[in-house]
């Protein structure tokens, strides 16, 4: 059970990572509308209160996309250290989606909301709130399957 649920954390978040990672990325939320305006709203980035990039900013489309992608391969591996290491990850990615839904056009809300729900979702995992059991038949009923039926 446990590579199961590795494998479909690994999934989940490259989902999410190529959901922010292009133009088309959207579309894979259901909002292919906002490809047109992609590059106007992942440009740029002030920084979020509470992260490395406050105050010196960055480019979500690069550095969302990297942080999700590194938490895929981190969901592949390891045990209790490297959860604890994911959950510091998940709560500075749910600041940077919070700060993103205030600097963000708000079309994108939808795209953020998304994100931030499947976020959330893990972080209960992770922080021992939801059994690992419980995690994997939400998993697998679909309940966290995939970001492409928020």
């Amino acid at each position: 059970m446990e590579v199961e649920l590795r494998r479909a954390r690994h999934a989940l978040y490259l989902r999410l990572a190529a959901a922010h990672a292009g133009p088309l990325g959207p579309a894979l939320l259901g909002h292919p509308e906002l490809a047109s305006r992609y590059a106007e709203a992942y440009a740029t980035c002030g920084g979020a209160e509470g992260l490395p990039c406050q105050g010196v900013g960055g480019e979500p489309r690069v550095c969302v996309v990297r942080r999700l992608e590194h938490l895929a391969y981190s969901a592949l591996r390891g045990g209790k250290r490297r959860r604890e290491q994911e959950r510091a990850l998940v709560e500075g990615l749910l600041r940077c989606i919070a700060h993103l839904e205030r600097a963000f056009p708000p079309e994108f809300l939808p795209v953020l909301e998304a994100t931030q729900t499947y976020l959330e979702k893990d972080l209960k995992y992770l922080r021992g709130e939801v059994p690992p059991e419980a995690w994997a038949e939400e998993v697998k009923a679909g309940g966290t399957s995939g970001p492409e039926g928020a």
